[in-house]
């Protein structure tokens, strides 16, 4: 056995004897700790649904905190909606969500995971990035009326089976943008990236599998009970 082999039995030995003596009762990880798996893997995009447009939902900055007496994580996500139409923005707008969830370490997968996940505001920011634009032409591009009033009813199924929406669908939606509250069209969106935020957080990607050749992820998985928030820092407790 080598040198190194040696000192981590002694200090797996050491360890094993402090959890049994109840010396050692946790291992903390803080913000930063928690921040540093997330930062690398963004920014993230979505697609959101839009009627014969397109639209995407990006995450670009999550910043994480674990408020005092709460039992939760919260994280405050920086994300951006931008919808276009023939290959031209008509909307963007950064919005910041504030999303709560509760750990959960699951003992089978020696996965930590989260569960009771929540959305619990969602607000545009005002800033250049934002943009609302006129969507008069396009009305008339995408819904012209002489030639509506001259289908069949007919020639609309068609049109409406070849596109996927209907023209009364995308007319509603094109018409919200000229009342010109860039709130409303938030609010129209605003469903599908609650959906996103929850989906992805509650996902197989965002669980953290622990890693049994870490001196303390190892000791873990062999006497860990449970991993909670506590004292603001993530807890792994034995």
């Amino acid at each position: 056995m080598g040198s190194e082999s040696i000192k981590i039995s002694l200090r797996r030995f050491f360890a094993k004897y402090l959890i049994h003596f109840k010396r050692l009762t946790h291992v903390d990880y803080s913000v930063d700790d928690i921040s540093q798996l997330i930062q690398p893997h963004l920014p993230l995009s979505f697609p959101i649904s839009v009627p014969r447009g397109e639209g995407r939902f990006t995450l670009s900055k999550v910043n994480i905190s674990m408020p005092i007496n709460a039992t939760y994580i919260q994280a405050e996500v920086l994300g951006g909606i931008e919808v276009t139409y023939i290959a031209n923005p008509i909307y963007r707008a950064h919005v910041m969500l504030v999303v709560q969830a509760i750990p959960l370490y699951d003992h089978t997968t020696k996965n930590v995971l989260l569960t009771a996940i929540r959305i619990t505001g969602i607000r545009m920011l005002n800033d250049e990035y934002s943009i609302l634009k006129d969507t008069s032409s396009l009305i008339n591009q995408f819904v012209p009326s002489p030639v509506l009033s001259m289908m069949t009813g007919t020639m609309k199924t068609a049109f409406n089976i070849m596109t996927g929406t209907t023209t009364s669908e995308v007319n509603s939606y094109l018409q919200m943008y000229l009342s010109g509250s860039k709130q409303k069209v938030l609010d129209y969106h605003k469903p599908q990236i609650e959906n996103i935020i929850i989906k992805l957080a509650a996902s197989e990607e965002m669980q953290y599998s622990l890693d049994i050749d870490d001196f303390e992820e190892g000791l873990f998985i062999q006497y860990g009970k449970e991993v909670v928030v506590e004292d603001n820092h993530l807890r792994f407790k034995f």
